[in-house]
């Protein structure tokens, strides 16, 4: 295979100081030799797991998707590392939910160093808690906001003993007790459903790759209600002699046609470079955005390595077939299975309270599924706030932050984030003033309005 020099993609030297300055400080905390061993073995598993093949070579069910579970930490410092340092081999996709974390503590770092016990938690995730990341980085980021807010910070010692909340905030005198609860990424349901649907495509994408289409494809039954020939069986006859337009509409899909446009995508590739599973491949392949819809794809192309190494350094210089697959569901019971209540974490997150104090609750969740998804998930919320009591428990405050990060093309990444504010009381004033805990208080995305009603970037 061709490889290039990275000299000769002449990529920009990344500049933004807080990112770097949050990277370092992180880094700090462990030895030089302890990280090389964790890139290793995070390139070792990236090169097992998720190695770039021709196409058909392996099952669609397998998808694409680069995660390392084991080291979820080292897998977001790899990122932000290769993002700073080899920006030819940074993952688009899972980058754009980190990058934006360390943005906020690198622009925050010295109130972040202030927080007592912030070393401590910094030390327990790179060595013990490495899988957690997720969780313990939401807990830094809303002590981060709380002393951001005025108050003194610390981080509470779980106790071997009774219930513990994660963090103490005390201002004029004035104590608050915290708990995080950090929902999983995405809902298990989501997760099924993605492997019917490529389940599905993977017996028609040897046709659509052939004839160069492109389907939109809208469920209105929930995907595991059907059988994997379904897309074939509907289909086979209509993509054979293809017609631009809608194609099917029952009472079970709807589903459009058209062609991908080699032509302007050789056009592309004749004035630039555009890496193998990247957000700028998906847009020039589909056409729009693939943010928030699923979305899949397949090329026939010449490929090329940029870089000394063989780990997420795949580029297309010429293109010969590809198709693309959007599908989305709207059945309300796929609705209501991905719209995941915050129910159980307000519930534990009650339990670590004692009778004593003022308790608070921030919640995080992450928002892929699209406007829908949220708007039913918004209802379930108000529903489970309205059942507590008040006059039987100290929970004062429910904090919610939704995060949704985009993967456009000529960007590294963009975020957004909504939160909502609950309590059981009425006209009680919120203890902080600042809320948004990763996008910037006077930034434009931080308007009153839910940012799944706001169009995509």
């Amino acid at each position: 295979m061709v490889r290039l020099s990275v000299e000769e993609l002449n990529f920009p030297k990344y500049d933004d100081n807080d990112v770097i300055d949050a990277w370092k400080w992180i880094m700090s905390f462990i030895t030089e030799n302890d990280w090389n061993k964790r890139k290793a073995n995070i390139e070792k598993k990236i090169n097992l797991e998720f190695k770039e093949t021709p196409p058909f070579s392996e099952p669609l069910t397998e998808g694409t998707l680069v995660v390392i579970k084991d080291d979820v930490i080292g897998w977001y410092l790899y990122l932000t590392y290769t993002l700073i340092f080899e920006p030819h081999r940074y993952e688009h996709f899972q980058g754009a939910r980190v990058i934006p974390i360390f943005k906020q503590l690198g622009s925050n770092l010295d109130k972040l160093k202030e927080i007592n016990g912030i070393e401590k938690k910094i030390k327990s995730l790179l060595k013990k808690r490495t899988s957690e990341a997720d969780a313990i980085l939401f807990e830094i980021l809303t002590a981060l906001l709380w002393s951001r807010n005025g108050y003194e910070v610390t981080f509470l010692e779980e106790k071997n003993v009774g219930k513990t909340p994660d963090i103490l905030a005390v201002k004029h005198g004035k104590s608050w007790f915290i708990e995080c609860k950090r929902q999983s990424k995405t809902a298990d349901y989501t997760y099924r459903e993605t492997y019917k649907r490529q389940k599905m495509i993977s017996y028609i994408n040897k046709s659509l790759m052939t004839k160069n289409l492109l389907l939109d494809i809208v469920f209105h039954v929930e995907l595991e209600s059907l059988p994997d020939t379904f897309l074939k069986d509907v289909l086979q006859q209509k993509i054979n002699y293809p017609i631009v337009g809608k194609i099917v509409s029952n009472e079970k899909v709807d589903i459009w046609l058209d062609f991908v446009k080699i032509d302007q995508i050789k056009s592309h590739l004749e004035k630039y470079f555009v890496k193998s599973n990247s957000p700028m491949l998906s847009r020039l392949i589909g056409g729009k955005h693939i943010d928030n819809v699923a979305f899949t794809c397949g090329v026939h192309a010449d490929f090329f390595r940029v870089g000394d190494c063989d780990v997420n350094n795949l580029y297309i210089n010429d293109i010969d077939k590809a198709f693309g697959v959007y599908c989305s569901c709207d059945a309300p019971e796929a609705y209501w299975a991905k719209a995941r209540d915050i129910k159980s974490q307000v519930y534990k997150a009650m339990q670590q309270f004692d009778k004593e104090g003022t308790a608070v609750i921030h919640v995080g969740m992450e928002t892929f599924d699209g406007p829908n998804v949220e708007k039913t998930r918004f209802e379930k919320i108000k529903e489970t706030i309205e059942e507590i009591d008040p006059t039987k428990t100290n929970l004062r405050w429910i904090f919610c932050n939704f995060f949704q990060a985009y993967s456009p093309p000529d960007q590294d990444w963009v975020f957004d984030e909504t939160v909502s504010i609950m309590s059981p009381y009425i006209n009680k004033k919120s203890p902080i003033d600042k809320k948004m805990m990763i996008v910037p208080e006077d930034s434009d995305n931080a308007g009153f309005d839910s940012h799944w009603d706001r169009p995509l970037p």
